[in-house]
């Protein structure tokens, strides 16, 4: 079999053809990918004709040859190849290491340990390459079945050939074997660069179309107050949706939570029995209990479909600052100004104390294994849950008067008295990754959120009456709200509808929603 000479580079650069006369792209690449493409899908008569009629092939015969050889099981032959491509590096050894290695599991695979035994001393160990891996060859003739080996070696033999293939390409240039759906993968990071260069970005991915370039209007951002709610007595310091945005509930220092149905913006019931201000609220992870704090010391637990009190926690000395259910919905974390943060079973037991100082805020991973605090200090504590041990404990540079965990847990939001800034940190990898300002704050607590689909929006509160919306990667300020007559405390986005709420010193909670257009 005749074995042909590749394309030097001085031949390549001699022969490069763009598709227009201003293009980057490269007409040879461009056909070669939608050939590969067509085959991929099944649209191989189709891909010949492609080839055809633009002169352009989708592989080399080498490459063609390599790849047949490989699945045939013909070693000799592929090895013979080998110097025929494009080898990174000129790690040839590595790509024969792979090919031995494979020929070697489908020797004992049959069961021919004699020969398996033959090729990992002649063929395999004078590499000297990978020699871990090697003595890890070496034990599978230990093994008493081919079981046992395929589970020590994670090894499929009806995916093993193609497998191979894969950990060849890593070696072998891409402009001789392309990596698989490298068409696919060009278009879908086409699409990823547009969402990212999006500012107003909240549109449902599905609807995104190859046919035009994806932007975002700004008027689809909340924008027109659309419902103003009117029920407390005194200035609101906090609102939250329930998990399945059914119902709003809002806690004011007037000392009342009012439960409130999204649908109608209606006030559905408000809850009595605390002596002093709500300072914050959560909702139980199946959206029919809450828990309220409060500056008179105690957490209340409420059953929101039976509109009743379950039950009371008075175990707290100063005014209680915050809580956090666990994913299991029968355990929760509280912190308070005396110091003390309790794990709490929902009867009342108190499971678990965590060395703590003045908490401000807190919040549990969406796993349930981490719990992240605030405090006093100016750090961000977080610690294992259920062993209580502090996993990390990351300074910031100025007061932090709230927080607010991503999603997904790796990202925290927070907001940041005297310097005015909002700061977004990356927990994992302990770094600030964006920071926003525009908001204005210096003496109370003010809350932020993440917002939209994908949590493409950061959004605040402030003490000069407005409601702030910034681009979340880019931290730009996109937009900012007018209505309420007082600072604004928090902020509360939807989780399913293009829905803003704000709550204020006003007394009031404003719903912002995108412009209304005439019909």
């Amino acid at each position: 079999m005749s074995i042909e000479r590749p394309l030097s580079k001085d031949d390549e650069d001699c022969n490069i053809k763009f598709l227009s006369p201003n293009s980057l792209i490269k007409k040879d690449e461009f056909f070669r990918l939608i050939s590969q493409a067509l085959r991929e899908h099944g649209y191989n008569q189709t891909a010949n004709m492609l080839e055809k009629e633009s002169g352009i092939i989708y592989e080399e015969p080498n490459m063609i040859k390599f790849r047949e050889s490989i699945f045939d099981g013909d070693w000799k032959m592929a090895e013979s190849l080998l110097c025929c491509l494009e080898i990174k590096d000129n790690k040839i050894n590595q790509c024969l290491f792979l090919i031995r290695q494979q020929k070697y599991l489908e020797l004992l695979e049959h069961g021919n340990v004699n020969k398996a035994l033959i090729v990992l001393r002649k063929e395999l160990t004078p590499l000297q390459v990978n020699l871990n891996k090697l003595y890890e060859l070496s034990n599978y003739l230990m093994c008493t079945n081919i079981e046992d080996i395929k589970k020590r070696a994670k090894w499929n033999n009806l995916e093993s050939r193609n497998t191979l293939l894969n950990e060849l390409q890593k070696y072998i240039s891409p402009s001789v074997m392309i990596p698989k759906h490298r068409l696919e993968t060009l278009v879908e990071q086409s699409l990823q660069f547009q969402k990212m260069n999006c500012l107003y970005h909240n549109t449902n991915e599905k609807l995104i179309s190859l046919f035009t370039d994806h932007k975002c209007l700004r008027e689809n951002l909340p924008k027109v107050t659309t419902h103003i709610l009117n029920g407390h007595s005194d200035e609101v310091w906090n609102v939250c949706f329930s998990p399945n945005g059914k119902y709003l509930a809002s806690g004011s220092k007037d000392s009342t939570t009012i439960i409130w149905d999204t649908t109608s913006f209606q006030l559905k019931y408000r809850l009595y029995g605390h002596t002093d201000a709500i300072s914050n609220m959560y909702w139980s992870p199946d959206g029919t209990q809450l828990l309220t704090c409060s500056n008179d010391k105690t957490i209340k637990l409420w059953d929101i479909i039976n509109e009743s009190l379950i039950h009371t926690y008075e175990e707290h000395t100063e005014g209680v600052t915050s809580c956090a259910w666990l994913p299991c919905g029968t355990k929760f974390v509280s912190g308070s100004l005396d110091k003390c943060l309790y794990l709490w079973n929902v009867d009342g037991k108190i499971l678990h104390q965590y060395p703590s100082s003045r908490v401000t805020d807190i919040a549990i991973s969406k796993d349930g294994t981490r719990l992240v605090t605030i405090c006093y200090e100016k750090k961000i504590r977080i610690f294992n849950v259920e062993t209580g041990d502090e996993i990390n404990s990351i300074q910031e540079t100025d007061f932090i008067t709230s927080l607010y965990l991503s999603n997904d847990s790796r990202y925290a939001l927070l907001n940041l008295r005297a310097i005015q800034e909002i700061h977004l940190w990356d927990l994992e990898e302990q770094r600030i990754v964006q920071k926003y300002s525009g908001q204005k704050q210096g003496r109370f607590v003010i809350r932020s959120c993440f917002g939209g689909l994908n949590q493409t929006f950061i959004a605040s509160g402030s003490e000069d009456y407005k409601v702030y919306i910034w681009n979340r990667k880019k931290g730009c300020l996109i937009s900012s709200l007018s209505g309420h007559t007082a600072s604004v405390n928090s902020v509360a986005w939807h989780p399913t509808k293009n829905l803003l709420v704000s709550a204020s010193d006003d007394n009031t909670i404003r719903c912002w929603e995108n412009e209304i257009k005439e019909e």
